[in-house]
């Protein structure tokens, strides 16, 4: 048998759906065809291939005539079994003759009354289990004939709608309830889609959340006020601003209660917040108390007036009744945080997505209130009915979704089975009446489906979750319609070419014939999925894999996994020792920082020409190259011995050992508020830091540090920090960095980790910190590299700078009257060496998104290898570098000024020499385009580098995050 294109297939799945929907076939047909569909039936298979060029209504004609064949077929081969077993047409055919050999009798009304109950029961029966065939011709003409007496009867009695038939429609009420809550939040499974975009811009991340909270619960637009700085700050995704509120609004938030959902109106006890959250320009506002922390978010929902509101508008009204508060804060919180954080931090669209799934699959759990809701609303057209709602279900209660009990005044009560008990007293529902029984099943049926769908739900986020944590694939899941349902990450440019992948986001319905474009991957597709053999994943070296989803036999989808290329490799051929797999690991989180620094790039085109372009990882993409040699204006590079007493004076240091020695305790030393631009002018106090420092982790009597020595030694090292007079990278910022390291260490003492780092350690990490930029020309590797220092040619221009301070650093500390480490035995030296060059080359900033990747992936389990010591103390020395900048504003403004002084006079000096002139260094004297730069810098490169560690020091550093987000937004606001 062969198959000729698999997209016709997918066509008729697509056309059986519509003929259902017309009502031009039943629901059993349609399975029926399916069933002959798996089965390979010969003459339907022919007519899908012969049909592949036809238009959609040739198409239906061929569908409906294949399927009066097969029923005439069925016909004469088993005529009586149609008609008396399948479909009941016999008790139908009796009444309708009963009804004829009686018409010219007379009957009594009870006898007439059990006639229709019989023929209403027959007709039901057919309607219900969907066996519409059996009305042949002659049974419609003689059901038209009763229709048309009936009108004639009713001009001679009361007007009245008999109650079967309104039990139909009840039911089909239910039906229509549970069809569209399915489809409502089926639609919102696949907003996930929208995240799945490489460009996620703050606009287009604001415009992914209002659509998701539209398709959740029906909010059109959502407000919130918080506290900030004393001040109220209210934000509105109507405008997309934060604002200050000058009303005074403090009594009437104290009157809010916690667990509370409270409907605001124009005329109730809140005016001034009525007010405050513009409640006149909605239909209806909800307003919500919520507790993070020690902060308090006062959140409010709104909703517009709307001629056909969604199935799903009533869902926040029923908070306070089913007592759903903990969802209701999630989400609350979730968007104000996802609001606030926006403006300082760059989220990835992977972590959006989680909570994305975790609040969505809450809410559809909840879901299940809202149809009981809409069950009991129905039913209120018939019945009356009381609905109740308590916190203890009964331990004896049957494990079925649903029961029922009789009371003593003829009331039906439908107990529904959750966490709370829930029940629907139905007055006058009697389980005696067909009418009234087939009622009470089909919603027991309808419940039951809502309830398997909920559970769908949740197995499908669970599977969605899986994948997006996966690194290294990028999986479509396709219906069996072919229309794309999931995508677990954003696909980055060199995969859209890779594999000729056109996929726009915002497209939700796409067809994987317009997402790939590669007609060897289409085939690849059809092949696997016309043959059933092939539905699980099979082991290939295969860049992709196709495997079919199938339900008891039945074709539900498919599902396309494409494994990254630079992540593949042959696990049998690879020998996995700890060191070749130490060195695939890094070679992942160079591959990961690169990726992940072009993906930034694309979705914030502004850090293009920013400072950022300094961190940018080696190999992502090609740097300036040099123009000209220029002028080789290199001194010498050897290291002087200097004589301390003729820069400082012996007396000065005699002075200096005597007070480092009976001063007081420095202010704030011990933690991230110490300031060293309050002492930039006293040299002897930046010293007595470093003293302070060293004593309070007894380094002086542990290492035996000689104390003339050390004096030398801070002398020395202070002369050549200031000696090229740098505005930034001078002794002030040493004093800084290591101050820094110090308060992160003491941070570190009070986690789980305190035992990672030994004193050697910490010794290594908080010297290095002091020593990192030692002898700085105020100019960038790139310069270096670009004027073929002798530095970028001794160093090959690999972390050229880095390496001359460690260099300088180490042969200042064994020099004749500097040797601060004469003490230590040669392997203990040896040893604090290495520590110590391995702290000041992290400082590096082309390696900060390698050292980011490879942090994050090693957290959970850091201090299990051997090797993490090293990258820990290069975190936090990396982090420390930005100790000023992330102090509080007024403080980090100067620390932004005076780095950015050092840009304009590098810029003005590659212009001299002819050398390439890196584009964020121009015009950085015009605040606006500074403040541009900074506010890059700080969101894109401080803050994530210092929310990192935080999140691994249990959040420890988050008075340092308020600063930089502080900063971020004062930087955002001049800009």
């Amino acid at each position: 048998m062969s198959f000729t294109h698999l997209s016709n297939y997918i066509r008729f799945f697509n056309i059986l759906s519509e003929l259902e929907q017309d009502q031009q076939i039943t629901q059993k047909e349609k399975h029926q065809l399916k069933v002959n569909f798996t089965l390979k039936d010969y003459q339907l298979i022919n007519m899908i291939a012969i049909h592949q060029d036809v238009d959609d209504e040739e198409f239906k004609f061929s569908i409906i005539n294949y399927i009066k064949s097969k029923i005439q077929t069925q016909s004469l081969t088993s005529p009586m079994k149609v008609r008396s077993k399948s479909y009941g047409g016999d008790t139908l055919l009796k009444t309708l003759r009963r009804n004829s050999i009686q018409k010219e009798q007379f009957i009594r009304e009870d006898v007439l009354e059990k006639q229709i109950e019989d023929l209403n029961d027959s007709i039901l029966q057919v309607i219900q289990t969907e066996q519409r065939n059996i009305l042949s011709q002659v049974i419609q003409d003689k059901l038209k004939y009763l229709s048309d007496l009936l009108q004639r009867t009713s001009s001679q009695s009361p007007t009245r709608i008999p109650k079967e038939d309104q039990s139909v429609k009840l039911i089909d009420q239910i039906q229509q309830n549970y069809l569209s809550m399915k489809k409502q939040f089926n639609e919102y499974m696949k907003s996930h889609i929208l995240l799945m975009d490489e460009n996620l811009s703050v606009q287009n991340l604001f415009g992914v959340i209002d659509m998701f909270v539209k398709n959740l619960v029906d909010v059109d637009h959502f407000s919130f006020i918080f506290i900030k700085d004393g001040f109220l700050e209210k934000y509105s995704s109507i405008d997309q601003n934060f604002t200050t509120i000058i009303l005074d609004l403090q009594g009437e938030l104290d009157l809010l209660q916690n667990e509370k959902l409270l409907t605001l109106e124009e005329n109730n006890f809140y005016p001034k917040l009525s007010q405050a959250f513009q409640i006149n320009q909605f239909q209806r506002s909800f307003l919500i108390k919520v507790q993070k922390g020690n902060e308090e978010i006062y959140f409010c929902f709104h909703q517009q007036q709307t001629e056909k509101p969604r199935i799903i508008h009533d869902f926040l009204s029923l908070v306070n009744e089913y007592q759903f508060f903990d969802e209701i804060n999630q989400l609350a919180i979730f968007l104000s945080e996802t609001i606030k954080q926006a403006r300082v931090q760059s989220f990835t669209p992977l972590e959006i997505s989680h909570m994305i799934q975790d609040i969505g699959i809450a809410f559809i759990r909840c879901s299940k209130y809202l149809f009981i809701d809409k069950i009991a609303e129905v039913l209120q057209k018939k019945y009356v009915v009381d609905k109740h709602i308590s916190n203890n279900l009964s331990h004896g209660s049957s494990p079925s979704l649903m029961s029922t009990s009789i009371t003593q005044h003829k009331t039906l009560d439908i107990d529904f089975k959750d966490s709370l008990a829930i029940s629907l007293g139905v007055h006058g529902m009697d389980l005696g009446k067909k009418s009234d029984s087939l009622l009470y099943k089909n919603i027991q049926e309808f419940f039951f489906k809502y309830q398997k769908f909920i559970h769908q739900c949740f197995e499908r986020t669970t599977y969605y979750k899986f994948f997006i944590k996966s690194s290294d694939q990028l999986i479509f899941e396709f219906d069996k319609q072919g229309q794309v349902i999931f995508v677990s990450r954003p696909i980055s440019k060199q995969q859209k070419e890779e594999y000729h992948i056109n996929f726009v986001p915002q497209y939700l319905n796409a067809s994987y014939t317009s997402i790939f474009k590669n007609p060897k991957l289409i085939n690849h597709i059809e092949n696997h999925l016309q043959d059933p053999n092939k539905w699980h994943l099979n082991e290939s070296k295969a860049q992709y894999e196709v495997f079919m989803k199938m339900e008891e036999k039945s074709f539900k989808g498919f599902v396309v996994i494409f494994q990254q290329g630079w992540f593949s490799y042959d696990s049998k051929s690879l020998i996995m020792d700890i060191k070749m797999q130490n060195k695939l690991k890094k070679s992942m989180y160079h591959q990961e920082s690169i990726f992940y620094f072009d993906n930034l790039e694309q979705s914030n085109p502004q850090i293009q020409n920013s400072v950022v372009q300094m961190f940018k990882p080696i190999g992502s993409k090609k740097s300036s190259t040099f123009q000209s040699l220029g002028k080789l204006f290199e001194q010498k590079n050897s290291i002087e011995q200097f004589d301390s007493k003729a820069l400082i004076g012996q007396k000065q240091i005699n002075n200096f050992i005597f007070e480092q020695m009976s001063s007081p305790k420095i202010e704030n030393i011990n933690n991230f508020n110490f300031n060293v631009l309050t002492i930039t002018d006293d040299w002897l106090e930046k010293q007595r830091v470093v003293f302070d420092i060293l004593r309070y982790h007894n380094f002086l009597e542990q290492f035996k540090i000689p104390t003339l020595e050390l004096c030398e030694f801070l002398a020395i090292l202070e002369y050549k920090y200031n000696k090229k007079k740098n505005e930034f990278h001078n002794y002030d910022h040493a004093i800084s960095v290591m101050q820094g390291a110090h308060s992160i260490s003491l941070t570190l003492q009070q986690t789980q980790f305190k035992d990672v780092l030994n004193n050697l350690q910490l010794f290594a990490l908080i010297f290095g910190a002091l020593c990192h930029d030692v002898s700085h020309r105020g100019r960038t590797n790139i310069f270096e590299i670009n004027s073929l220092s002798n530095l970028a040619i001794r160093y090959h221009d690999k972390s050229v700078l880095e390496q001359h301070h460690a260099a300088t650093a180490i042969k200042l500390m064994t020099g004749s009257y500097t040797s601060i480490l004469v003490n230590m035995p040669n392997e203990q030296f040896r040893e604090f060496r290495r520590y110590f060059i391995s702290n000041i080359l992290y400082t590096d900033i082309t390696e900060h998104f390698k050292l980011i990747k490879e942090f994050e992936g090693c957290m959970s389990t850091l201090g299990q290898q051997e090797d993490d010591h090293k990258l820990l103390s290069g975190m936090i020395i990396h982090t420390s570098d930005f100790s000023g900048t992330a102090k509080k504003f007024e403080i980090s403004k100067v620390w932004s000024f005076r780095v950015n002084q050092e840009f304009q006079q590098q810029f003005e000096l590659e212009g001299n020499l002819g050398y390439p002139q890196l584009p964020f260094m121009k015009d950085l004297d015009n605040p606006r385009i500074m403040a541009k730069s900074e506010y890059g810098f700080v969101k894109f490169i401080v803050r994530p580098l210092w929310s990192l560690l935080s999140r691994f020091l249990d959040d420890k550093l988050q008075e340092s995050i308020d600063n930089l987000d502080e900063t971020i937004i004062q930087w955002e606001s001049q800009s």
